[in-house]
């Protein structure tokens, strides 16, 4: 038996973001397409651009935002912005792209090849979005637009158009000037968006909901495979790290979201220790400090940014000094950096300073022991800077130089800081260090937001409702995370209960291949169900969803063959019988599970359509068959699974994920092989609730129909199909037949487990 698998790629989200042009002055081009459909091409079929209507609708209902400007909607082909590696969809200007490889490579965390411009996908999970908002064009850009799956993609993309008109401080957390502040403040951005999109998935909405709170044991960050040390590290860290603090946000109720929309986090470590982290100073190495070489025609400013706490970390674990599973917890006690690489005309010949604050001088003290020994591994990584640096402690300042700024590493511990508690404060405060501040203008007045927000056409059962959908999504978020732990001593009960069930069921299976299966199902569904509480990164994902959703949820997990039918028996009982427990486990915890092992379904038609307890039990009158000179070979009750697989595999039935609903109103049967003196073959007597139903299953099972006879009665309608040759052995069966209804394992087992002659 397995569990859910978290690396499933059917169930890893396609990366989606935000596209950000650094260039002096923000191009404001807005579409006036309503909703912004008009630019979709060929691909924008009518069907699909009503689908887009109502999930634009559906996302703006949900995050309760005005749009003050129209959307436009393409295609991803028609993007035509750059890729840069470690940052993401960012379209630079000159040569920025080319210092912002540079300058990382210099400090040791990543040297990245420079990629061609365009939308090219990539093998690298966090390349090729499956989305992206262009904050100045006002466009949402989507991969597969004629695809239903990219309705979550459009949500996500939508409220990055919400948030960013709404909030437009958000614009000054800008790639180029601080890494860190980025990843950060991107972290409530993506946050947001994801919740929202994720919300369209039945898949993202149980990962979601699944995810542990603290993030040590969080399955999302090990499922996204991210690292601190890796390329991706502050690329991926938003789309990691930031949903579950949005979780919290949205489970909180009220405006919490949007007040940390209005005041997201200054440094990433505001998101890794939020309660770690009250000020942050930032730094200025201004020129003047490193004039020594600049002075020398052959060496230029390079770029100037953050590493932060998670850079630090990153670098850290990279070189051998850190574990990439738990950051250090001096990192706890950083308050802030700046780095400046200087690239000279040369190999190997650029130098490097970078300038550390931290809260006590023993957190500074260890960052320079650590990075003394990991300084020859920076100097080799790259191998573009003239020696390896060398850290400098001042107290609670740490300088890291390379020797042609060894000099100057004094004055660089004294270069000017401003410290910041609120992102609005930094941003009043001209967004220090940066030269200029783009926070963006006043949010507009949004006079047509009725309109902007409102679907195109009618979808009232697609749009309306879906505002209620996700709260009550995040009402069942909400219970799954309060839920007690389960004690172990009601766990090994149910197991137990369990393990008596499965060893009832194969001692009295004989002659009931329906029971059978209804048995292994409920005994392998309450295992499943148990396995699943035990584990930290999955216990939650019982209570995170209906019935139906949980049967969804396993079959995309387990079976990549979406053709295959419900009605095949492993399918139904690692689907179905996960699902029944789950249900039980929801609605009554855990000691629902041992109830359930104690009064089990009694047929599979129970654990299809939940309700429908009562079956009838038929016993064949041998002894009168005999006087006729007629045997049963064999006998076993086929069952509304049985039923259905037969008619699936026949052809007859084209639907295989649920079956027709005559079936619904099957009250038992049995089918049994004769032989006779002269003649021998197949009967079968079958019980139904209506003769509409007993006559659509006459029509399906017997071939031809003829060969089935409906037989009326008061409250059940007995349909027989057999051969003509058996037409006497039928009428013995039919005069002898004898019937008995149970709907409680308990009251089957009283009677003797009845047509046994007792129970084993």
């Amino acid at each position: 038996m397995l569990l859910p698998k978290p690396s499933n790629p059917s169930h890893s989200p396609q990366p989606r973001g935000l596209h950000v042009r650094l260039t002096a002055t923000p191009r404001q081009r807005f579409c006036a397409a309503l909703l912004g459909i008009a630019a979709l091409g060929v691909q924008a079929d009518p069907a699909w651009r009503t689908e887009v209507d109502a999930a634009i609708a559906a996302a703006c209902a949900v995050r309760g935002l005005a749009a003050h400007e129209p959307l436009n909607v393409r295609p991803m082909a028609d993007f035509q912005g750059g890729y840069t590696a470690g940052v993401g969809n960012v379209e630079w200007e000159d040569d920025h792209a080319e210092q912002w490889r540079s300058g990382w490579c210099a400090l040791g965390v990543y040297c990245a090849k420079k990629r061609p411009a365009g939308n090219a996908a990539s093998k690298n999970p966090m390349q090729g979005p499956a989305g992206l908002f262009d904050v100045e064009q006002n466009v949402l850009y989507v991969r597969g637009v004629a695809s239903p799956d990219a309705l979550d993609t459009v949500a996500h993309e939508t409220t990055h158009a919400l948030q960013f008109q709404n909030f437009p401080q958000l614009r000054s957390a800008h790639l180029w000037y601080n890494r860190d502040l980025a990843a950060a403040a991107n972290a409530a951005i993506e946050g947001d968006a994801h919740i929202v999109g994720w919300f369209f998935n039945q898949a993202e909405r149980l990962y979601t909901c699944s995810m542990a709170p603290g993030h040590g044991t969080s399955n999302r960050v090990r499922r996204r495979g991210w690292r601190p040390h890796s390329l991706w590290a502050h690329e991926g860290f938003p789309h990691v790290f930031g949903p579950e603090l949005a979780l919290e946000r949205w489970l909180a109720g009220g405006t919490r979201i949007d007040d940390w929309l209005r005041e997201p986090p200054l440094a990433t470590l505001g998101v890794l220790r939020p309660e770690r982290i009250p000020e942050v100073d930032f730094i200025r190495l201004a020129d003047d400090l490193l004039a020594a070489k600049l002075t020398d025609g052959d060496c230029a400013a390079g770029l100037a940014n953050t590493a932060g706490a998670l850079g630090i970390w990153g670098l850290l674990a990279q070189h051998g000094n850190a574990d990439a599973e738990q950051s250090p917890s001096f990192i706890e006690h950083w308050r802030g950096d700046r780095f400046r690489h200087i690239a000279c005309a040369g190999k190997a010949d650029d130098e490097l300073a970078w300038v550390s604050r931290w809260r006590s001088a023993e957190a500074a003290h260890e960052f320079a022991t650590r990075y003394r020994a990991i300084a020859a591994s920076v100097l080799a990584h790259g191998a573009v800077l003239s020696a390896a640096p060398t850290p400098f402690v001042y107290d609670t300042t740490v300088v890291v130089a390379t020797p042609g700024l060894h000099e100057a590493a004094p004055r660089l511990a004294a270069a000017p800081v401003r410290t910041f508690s609120r992102f609005g404060d930094w941003v009043a405060g001209g967004c220090f260090p940066q030269v200029e501040c783009h926070a963006g203008n006043a949010v507009k007045p949004a006079a047509t937001s009725e309109h902007l927000c409102a679907p195109a056409a009618e979808h009232p059962a697609r749009s309306a409702t879906r505002p209620a959908r996700f709260h009550e999504w995040l009402a069942r978020v909400r219970n799954a995370r309060t839920t007690a732990a389960v004690p172990p001593a009601e766990l090994d009960a149910a197991l137990a209960a369990a393990g008596q069930l499965a060893k009832f069921c194969a001692v009295n299976r004989a002659d009931n291949a329906d029971w059978a299966q209804a048995c292994r199902a409920t005994y392998y569904g309450i295992d499943y169900m148990a396995q699943l509480l035990n584990d930290v990164n999955w216990q939650r994902l019982p209570y995170c969803t209906t019935e139906t959703g949980m049967r969804n949820w396993y079959r995309e997990t387990y079976y990549a063959d979406a053709e295959r039918p419900f009605s095949d028996g492993e399918l139904f009982r690692n689907v179905f019988g996960p699902a029944l427990a789950g249900r039980a486990l929801a609605e009554r915890g855990v000691l629902a599970l041992s109830a359930l092992a104690a009064k089990p379904p009694l047929s599979t038609l129970a654990i299809l359509k939940p309700g429908r307890a009562a079956v009838d039990f038929m016993r064949l009158p041998r002894a009168e068959l005999a006087a006729h000179g007629c045997e049963i070979a064999s006998s076993s009750v086929r069952g509304v699974l049985s039923a259905w697989q037969q008619f699936v595999d026949d052809g007859a039935l084209a639907e295989k994920r649920s079956p027709p609903p005559f079936l619904f109103d099957w009250r038992g049967d049995r089918q049994a092989y004769l032989r006779c003196a002269e003649h021998e073959g197949w009967l079968w007597a079958s019980r139904w609730a209506s003769e509409e139903s007993a006559h659509a299953f006459a029509a399906l099972a017997a071939r031809p129909p003829a060969l089935a006879e409906v037989v009326p009665a008061a409250d059940v309608h007995t349909v027989w199909i057999a051969a003509p040759e058996l037409a006497a052995a039928k009428a013995v069966l039919q005069a002898g037949l004898e019937v008995r209804t149970y709907s409680t394992l308990a009251a089957w087992r009283a009677d003797g487990c009845f047509p046994q002659a007792a129970c084993n």
